[in-house]
């Protein structure tokens, strides 16, 4: 097999045919060997793949070879739609056609993306008992219209996404499938997607349909059927992603949400006008005065408890912090819906009713196990949006160790996994950091370099004499003035990273007369643009200036000149008053551990990591990293940042 692998990419084989100016990478064909090898012995694999390396095409290629021979399924999941759509239109495609094989590959989506003939069909039956307003059925309109056209049935195929509200009417449920009973089941845009899935032998998913599929019982994993090989993609995310749908939320915006779907006194509009069930609708509306209630205490008991300092989030250490006076109600609402069901004219109207039920159902087992914080090892919250619209107020749990959960219900199986990344070791070599947080105990590691020339693409400058970042205002006034000198070296064409928004509107106001006197054009997070929208006038305004936060430190590919500056305002040190770090932190301390060496350092390695990998995207991109904290050079743990990234040009300033 090897040689089949070193045949495949050689210089005169059949992707160098299928390529113009095709180059052999050996990190490329090292890290197709090692999948291979991985596949063949059940192992898991951990596999660091610098930027450039081409890892799905190390992967696609064994995995495809494999399945295809053998008749089993392999699963591929990241995290980002830009890599799952380049997977499944571009590098699939290329293979398939440069080695004569079909890969019998489907992209999967989670059932609520596909609309609902059926659903469409009866709202549009009943549109005026069901929507609120003209901007609701403008919006339902537009769905019926695109249903005529549209050929794969998903939000994906259209343009704009629709009022959520509407499309909860007519999108696919588990609970409102009649399946084969249905007189749209020849038609159905699921049915068709999940009779592609039963011929395929390579599925295309994203991280948070594999958690959320896999938070589920046995009984209700519906989306996605046994498989033989999992590779993650985007492997750094795991953690994050599965924390999310392991855990538990529920918002005052949510319960308001189905409540409106279900009955909209002030428009009188909403399902149960559809069924005429008055006693569900006056259950409905006690329901929504009680959760206005609750809710409206646990904002009162977090601003008594978080009086100062930055952040949304308050944490909850002892159960039955107020009284829950949301779940009785919740409860009665579901008998009033069942004895409608009971009584419902059609199944249509029972299948609807039966759907409403579980969600119900759903928020109130939340509310119980968050209130009474049922789940060993896990941490409580609430999340209280005070700088953000009114009314935005959570109660929220996650596991504090998302390793033990993982190595229970996923790695301690013998079937082969492949975790890639560009960001998966903290240091020179060890994974170990990695491992310990996913869960894995077994692995064959492998760490490859970059097939870019980082000595001669990326020059890195250092600010050598800054103020502390304890001393926000000054440091922020003095990163604002190094700012003006490294956009200047480029002409703009620049990220500038942040770690909170409170630092990056301060440097912004000090900047903002100085960039429009330049004639910068400027984009700043948090001012009501879309990450995505944000992303594209910033690639079609070449010279622009970005200043962003998390979501841009990474999953974010600008290639060419719109992007040839990095700057990193400060190291991605997480701030630990965030419930869950500071959870995850208590625990290592707990077990006598350094949590400085053990967590916050390396979380803030990575993402440095990620941060530094945005600027060079191709063989052809050039440019600078500017880095605003001294501590990279000044402190005895900055080494650990330098050594991770790859060897480039670095400059020292004062």
């Amino acid at each position: 097999m090897s040689n089949y692998i070193d045949t495949i990419f050689d210089q005169s084989g059949p992707i160098a045919k299928a390529m113009p100016n095709y180059e052999m990478r050996q990190e490329q064909v090292e890290m197709a060997e090692a999948v291979n090898s991985a596949i063949f012995n059940s192992e898991t694999l951990i596999v660091e793949a610098g930027t450039g390396v081409g890892k799905s095409f190390s992967y696609l290629i064994p995995v495809a070879r494999y399945v295809l021979e053998t008749g089993t399924l392999a699963v591929i999941s990241t995290n980002t739609i830009s890599l799952q759509e380049q997977i499944i239109h571009k590098d699939i495609p290329f293979l398939e056609k440069a080695l004569g094989k079909d890969f019998k590959a489907v992209l999967v989506k989670g059932r609520r993306n596909y609309v609902c003939l059926r659903r469409l069909r009866r709202s549009n039956f009943k549109q005026k008992d069901l929507f609120a307003d003209e901007y609701e059925l403008r919006h339902f309109a537009k769905i019926v219209a695109w249903s005529y056209k549209t050929t794969d049935g998903t939000l994906y195929d259209m343009d704009g996404e629709p009022d959520p509200k509407v499309w909860d009417m007519v999108s696919a449920t588990s609970e409102n499938c009649l399946g084969k009973h249905c007189p749209y089941f020849k038609e159905c845009f699921f049915q068709k997607a999940r009779d592609k899935i039963k011929d395929a032998r390579i599925l295309i998913i994203n991280h948070h349909l594999f958690f959320s599929n896999l938070a589920l019982d046995d009984e209700q994993r519906t989306v996605l059927p046994e498989y033989d090989i999992l590779v993650f993609d985007e492997a750094h995310n795991i953690e994050g992603v599965a924390t999310e749908h392991l855990g538990a939320s529920v918002a005052s915006s949510g319960i308001k949400y189905l409540m409106d779907l279900l009955f909209n006194p002030k428009k009188e509009k909403g399902f149960l006008f559809t069924i005429s069930d008055q006693s569900s609708m006056e259950w409905v509306e006690i329901v929504r005065k009680r959760s206005e209630s609750f809710f409206k205490k646990i904002k009162e008991y977090f601003e008594a408890r978080k009086l100062h300092g930055e952040g949304d989030s308050l944490r909850v250490r002892k159960p039955d912090f107020i009284e829950n006076e949301l779940s009785m109600p919740l409860f009665k609402l579901v008998e009033s819906l069942l004895e409608a069901k009971k009584n419902a004219r059609n199944k249509e109207d029972e299948l609807e009713i039966s759907s409403f039920i579980r969600k119900i159902h759903a928020i109130n087992k939340s509310i119980e196990v968050i209130m009474a914080q049922a789940m060993e090892n896990y941490v409580y919250w609430i999340e209280c949006s005070r700088n953000k619209r009114a009314g935005k107020i959570s109660i929220n749990a996650a596991p504090i160790n998302i390793g033990e959960l993982l190595k229970d219900t996923l790695f301690d199986s013998r079937k082969p996994f492949i975790l890639t990344s560009a960001t998966l070791s903290v240091d020179i070599s060890s994974f170990s950091y990695i491992k310990e947080r996913l869960g894995v105990r077994d692995s064959r590691d492998l760490k490859l370099g970059s097939s870019f020339d980082y000595k001669n693409q990326v020059r890195m400058y250092i600010a050598k004499d800054m103020p502390l970042p304890s001393r926000l205002t000054e440091y922020s006034i003095a990163v604002a003035d190094r700012i003006k000198k490294y956009i200047g070296l480029t002409n703009g064409s620049a990220f500038v990273l942040f770690t909170s928004y409170s630092m990056m509107n301060i440097v912004y106001e000090e900047l903002e007369g100085y960039l429009s006197e330049k004639g910068f054009n400027v984009l700043k997070q948090g001012d009501g643009v879309g990450r995505s929208k944000m992303l594209s006038r910033f690639k079609k305004e070449i010279g622009s200036v970005l200043f962003g936060v998390d979501s841009f430190w990474q999953g974010i590919d600008v290639q060419g000149k719109a992007l040839s500056n990095v700057i990193i305002t400060k190291l991605p040190f997480a701030v630990p008053d965030h419930p869950v770090i500071e959870a995850r932190i208590e625990a290592i301390q707990k077990r006598g551990g350094d949590a400085f060496l053990e967590y916050n350092l390396p979380e803030a390695v990575l993402k440095f990591k990620q941060g530094f990998g945005r600027l060079v995207r191709s063989r052809k991109d050039t440019g600078i990293i500017a880095v605003l904290d001294s501590r990279i050079i000044n402190k005895s743990y900055g080494r650990q940042f330098l050594n991770s990234i790859p060897e480039c040009e670095v400059i020292v300033e004062k």
